[in-house]
């Protein structure tokens, strides 16, 4: 009587490592195209195999083309030294410029990004049928924002996606002395991950105790501590922080190059100095942060009302993503790929929030393509093209705040109109609010 059964799992268990190297090979030709940014990586690899972990914020880094001071977090430090270590273990005279350090360099994200993968599947496969679940991590490693983000850029937001996305998990299971170190760690991957990370808060002040509300603080602050000791040992603690906090304006822009809020205002002009004062002896950066907490507020506060709610919990951390991307000044657009894995894990469980999955994952692909030189630089060349290009930026900044306003909607509007939910109800508050 067991054998169907087992035939199932493992039968799921094939289609799961067949969506797994399927990602994988999908990815694997951009391996061979160098990346922008890896060229940044590569020379802080390089430079952190010279001075170590505790020396890289307060490094002095060559004047290359691509080049620029350590910005990131104190965890991809770790991710960069055990790079270069096996780089230099496969190849001991490299030059630290060829198309191998490149390819590891991209390794190590897209091992994160398809462990996350898996993390939403494992999730789901308990809570949904094991159809619907495969579908979900299918959706999620196939949307191609994503892909390019992390096969040709290398970008390394697939870490902080991670821990946040394993931080809420953790707050759904209650445990919170494990969510909190997970978020920290998010945090110190990259410091944009804060907004999404905020989601798993609400909640555990709400439902935790006074005592384990203390070992998650203390969790967290043991995580940070471990995370930075060297460097502090290094007596770097000055260069630390103002790398990690100068890295959210290191583009003193309205919008750097997102299709948000302020492209819209600005018709365009995303170039302007946000540091120019509109009105009231307000700064385009203040106003844009100020817009941020009003629209983060309601949302975190519907938490604290319902905080057994899963769908809630997701759908919250990715609009407190996007909401930070859409509504705060000198954004790069891949700020918002944090957003993703949460969102679908929202959609997994409420029908609701595909739509808007599907959406943002046209919007998010449309604003790399229209920003990507890469992508771009191949029919900009020609005027009416330019124009076209222009005005369909315009558009999908519209659609993109369009998409935030229907979010906002779809999070607390409906709450207002029935005020006959009870905090606790689980599912049936999903569907009910």
């Amino acid at each position: 009587m067991t054998a169907q059964p087992d035939r199932r799992r493992a039968g799921t268990r094939r289609g799961v490592v067949a969506v797994l190297l399927l990602a994988a090979l999908v990815r694997l030709p951009l391996f061979l195209t160098p990346g922008f940014d890896v060229v940044a990586y590569k020379i802080w690899a390089r430079v952190i195999a010279t001075v170590g972990i505790s020396g890289a914020y307060g490094a002095d880094y060559p004047p290359e083309p691509g080049s620029a001071p350590y910005h990131y977090g104190p965890v991809y430090l770790y991710i960069l030294r055990a790079t270069g270590l096996l780089y230099t273990a496969l190849r001991p005279a490299g030059g630290w410029h060829d198309q191998l350090l490149a390819a590891l360099l991209k390794l190590s994200p897209l091992i994160a990004e398809l462990a996350l993968g898996l993390l939403i599947w494992s999730f789901l496969r308990t809570r949904i049928s094991a159809r619907a679940a495969l579908a979900a991590l299918a959706a999620y490693l196939f949307t191609p924002g994503l892909i390019w983000n992390t096969a040709y850029w290398g970008g390394i937001d697939a870490f902080q996606a991670f821990f946040t996305t394993a931080g809420l998990l953790a707050t759904v299971g209650g445990t919170t002395a494990l969510a909190w170190p997970l978020a920290t760690l998010a945090v110190c991957s990259k410091l944009t991950a804060l907004p999404g990370a905020l989601a798993t808060v609400p909640g555990a002040l709400r439902t935790r105790s006074p005592r384990g509300l203390t070992v998650a603080t203390f969790a967290a602050i043991a995580t940070a501590t471990l995370v930075i000791a060297p460097i502090l040992l290094g007596g770097q603690a000055d260069t630390l922080v103002g790398g990690i906090f100068g890295h959210l304006d290191i583009y003193a822009e309205t919008s750097f190059n997102t299709h948000n809020l302020w492209w819209l205002l600005t018709w365009g002009q995303g170039t302007r100095p946000d540091t120019t004062v509109v009105a009231f002896g307000l700064a385009y950066r203040m106003i844009g942060r100020a817009l941020f907490i009003v629209a983060a507020a309601p949302t975190l506060l519907l938490i604290w009302r319902f905080p057994t709610n899963a769908p809630r919990l997701f759908a919250t951390s990715a609009y407190l993503t996007f909401a930070f991307c859409l509504l705060t000044t000198g954004v790069h657009e891949n700020w918002a790929y944090t957003l993703f894995a949460p969102l679908l894990l929202a959609a997994a469980l409420d029908r609701r929030y595909r739509p808007l999955y599907a959406a943002l994952a046209v919007t998010f692909l449309l604003n790399l393509f229209l920003e990507d030189p890469p992508l771009h630089r191949f029919v900009a060349d020609w005027l009416n093209v330019r124009y076209a290009i222009r005005v369909t930026r315009l558009i999908n900044s519209v659609a993109q705040c369009a998409l935030l306003g229907w979010w906002l909607w779809l999070l607390c509007g409906q709450i207002f109109k029935r005020r006959g939910l009870v905090a606790g109800q689980g599912t049936r508050a999903t569907v009910a609010d």
